[in-house]
């Protein structure tokens, strides 16, 4: 078993690297899953517990095939103030948050998931053999153990509210976020003024929305964080990745589908070169 798979992966977009990432929803057998999507190109995948329903017992098998394909796992929680502990303490390396607006959501979430002295994580060392990677807690040194689960976990909460937008830098300057991942679609509705027949594609790709995607990755920059987005077809992708943006999420996997995942990310990778 690797370790620090999750480290290099934040070094990976501090370099400014683009990586792409898939959500997985229920219905799916871990292994198969996990292999394919390895195989296929993907750089990390995300438990779906905000929008589907997948169990605890269901999330610990995707963490099992996650440390033996060298993969990132992150999960996005029911909500941001859910109790995500138990999953970050089972092995889970990341969260992505839903619907963070404010400085102290986003700090509950820092709280929770790193130990001092960045957070206050409660220790669940010894639960669980993936959150060292398999090393043995009884032979290192606690402060040791603290610095490799600190190194090894990060943060990305959403951005899909207005509000968020005008909170984006402090969020993005805390210690602790690595950066954001965009709800397109969330911060479509919450924008408003929607035309009643206007399609999802239409609306992400309108002036105010595009405006504000610009300035979600403009911040991004400017603190030196990681900007994320989904919801696009490859070539809108292509655009957003010239504007910036690192992290890609190319939709679900639902019900044992992942190989019609093989040909989109192809194509994706095809036009963002």
């Amino acid at each position: 078993m690797a370790t620090n798979v999750t480290l290099n992966f934040k070094k990976r977009l501090q370099a400014g690297e683009i990586v792409y990432g898939q959500t997985i929803g229920p219905g799916n057998d871990p292994q198969k899953t996990v292999k394919a999507l390895k195989d296929f190109g993907f750089d990390f995948i995300i438990m779906e517990s905000e929008h589907s329903l997948i169990n605890k017992e269901t999330v610990f098998e995707f963490i099992r095939a996650s440390r033996e394909m060298e993969i990132p796992i992150w999960l996005r929680p029911e909500e941001n103030s859910a109790h995500f502990r138990c999953y970050l303490d089972a092995g889970v390396n990341g969260l992505m948050l839903p619907q963070v607006d404010t400085v102290e959501e986003a700090l509950y979430a820092v709280n929770q998931s790193y130990f001092p002295p960045i957070g206050h994580r409660g220790a669940g060392i010894g639960m669980s053999p993936y959150l060292l990677d398999a090393q043995n807690p009884a032979e290192m040194p606690l402060l040791e153990i603290m610095a490799y689960v600190n190194n090894n976990t990060f943060l990305f909460p959403q951005t899909e509210s207005v509000k968020c937008i005008g909170n984006l830098p402090r969020i993005l300057g805390l210690e602790g976020i690595t950066g954001t991942m965009v709800g397109t679609n969330d911060l479509i509705i919450d924008i408003g003024d929607i035309p009643p027949k206007a399609l999802r594609g239409e609306l992400a790709a309108s002036e105010v929305v595009e405006d504000k995607l610009r300035q979600i990755v403009r911040i991004c920059r400017e603190t030196g964080k990681a900007a994320g987005i989904g919801g696009f077809a490859p070539k809108a992708m292509a655009k957003w990745a010239r504007e910036g943006y690192q992290l890609f999420t190319l939709g679900y996997v639902i019900g044992g589908n992942v190989n019609n995942l093989q040909p989109r990310i192809e194509e994706i990778k095809s036009v963002i070169g």
